[in-house]
């Protein structure tokens, strides 16, 4: 597919497969290598159906309206609403639409307390950075991180979602769709497959080109999750599903998806030797290495760069690479 830029978008061309559509909406971006916030319009022949809902701005509001409109659609025609999960520039627009129309929102059942900001969930996310931060012997560093999650609800105000939403669950079918876990993005990453065409709605799972994140969080016990172990386990399952083409929640849609992925995959590999040499090098504790690893993007980004560090020191020592011993409180890694 050819992308034409239009300033503050793209206008692209409509997939078709029988009776069966995808109106790509690209919201052109310039951070970093991020080119695009997508969401998509699925018409299954009898529905049509908003797969994420891109980012709350005044900008994207005036894109969207255009974009359905030189496609000839409109938001009265929306059926349901399909979230990959529940980040906040794959959300943004739901409230805008939902005053216009009353639609039915469908998301990953992980991804309800964090759409709706459930207070409890907040105190927990709270309770859990704080108590990694000091763990990893980054409090320090973490502080501006850790007053920005106490104004959460504040902050997210515009998104948060207070009108029911429908759970999903791996397995289920919606709207001609199977819906497919995908963790390590985030715990309620879910795609969207399509079985006749073989299309894959893949969220920020896998993007080409650009890199995905695999994002630290918590179970319901506030331990944290193998991320980066989960994602790695969601690129084979996605790399196994015959698929014509993906459509990722950000730069322009693919095909060879399988080349794509293995490349994720090798990187994957990459970075966790990349790690055990650095601590090979007789750097053990969380903030040295990711200061060997990052230099000053370690404080200009703390919160990706840490949440990559911590990800890939736990996936080398759930792989047997790296030990863990903890000293006055924190963690210190050595190699195996």
């Amino acid at each position: 597919m050819k992308l034409q830029p239009m300033g503050d978008g793209y206008v692209s061309n409509i997939y078709q497969i029988g009776n069966k559509k995808v109106y790509p909406l690209m919201f052109e971006v310039n951070y970093g290598q991020m080119q695009s916030l997508n969401s998509y319009l699925y018409d299954n022949g009898k529905q049509l159906v908003l797969i994420d809902a891109c980012i709350h701005l005044p900008a994207c509001n005036e894109f969207f309206d255009r974009q359905l409109k030189e496609y000839g659609l409109s938001i009265e025609q929306i059926d349901f609403i399909l979230l990959t999960h529940h980040h906040g520039d794959h959300v943004g627009q739901v409230n805008r639409l939902l005053k216009i129309k009353n639609i039915p929102i469908y998301a990953h059942y992980k991804s309800i307390e964090r759409l709706t900001l459930e207070e409890s969930y907040l105190e927990q996310r709270r309770k859990f950075f704080h108590k990694m931060y000091n763990e990893y012997g980054c409090l320090d560093l973490g502080k501006k991180q850790l007053e920005k999650l106490k104004h959460s609800a504040e902050n997210n105000k515009d998104i948060k979602i207070s009108v029911p939403i429908n759970p999903l669950y791996d397995g289920d079918e919606i709207a001609g769709l199977k819906v497919i876990e995908v963790p390590g993005h985030s715990p309620d990453s879910i795609s969207f497959y399509d079985a006749e065409t073989k299309w894959k709605f893949a969220g920020d799972l896998v993007l080409n080109p650009g890199s995905t994140n695999a994002l630290i969080d918590f179970d319901e016990n506030l331990e944290l999750l193998p991320t980066v172990a989960q994602y790695e386990q969601s690129l084979k399952i996605c790399k196994d599903i015959d698929t014509s083409i993906i459509f990722p929640g950000h730069q322009p849609p693919f095909d060879e998806h399988a080349l794509v992925i293995n490349k994720k995959l090798q990187r994957i590999q990459q970075k966790s030797e990349r790690v055990v040499e650095i601590v090979k090098q007789g750097h053990h504790v969380t903030k040295d290495i990711a200061y060997q690893m990052y230099r000053e993007k370690l404080e200009k980004s703390f919160s990706l760069v840490m949440s990559e560090v911590i990800g890939y020191l736990e996936y080398c020592v759930s792989n047997g690479k790296l030990t863990k011993i903890k000293q006055k409180g924190e963690w210190y890694f050595h190699v195996v």
